[in-house]
């Protein structure tokens, strides 16, 4: 087990989490144990506007066909 990788924000580990060599299995890893425990530095972190518009696709033309017992 690397120790430097306990230092490292989640969001840097988050930017690692892809590479495909040893420095992004111990990232892998760090945010698995880091999620067991329940660590979190708060760097990561995505707020969701609550006022913003969703956007449905429209569902205008499309047939939906449902099979016998489905419903």
């Amino acid at each position: 087990m690397n120790l430097t990788f306990l230092t490292l924000t989640d969001k840097a580990l988050h930017a690692m989490r892809n590479q495909q060599d040893s420095d992004g299995r111990e990232a892998r890893r760090e945010i698995q144990r880091r999620k067991s425990v329940g660590f979190c530095d708060g760097t990561n972190i995505q707020f969701v506007d609550a006022k913003a518009e969703v956007e449905t696709e429209s569902r205008v033309g499309t047939v939906t066909t449902y099979t016998k017992g489905s419903r």
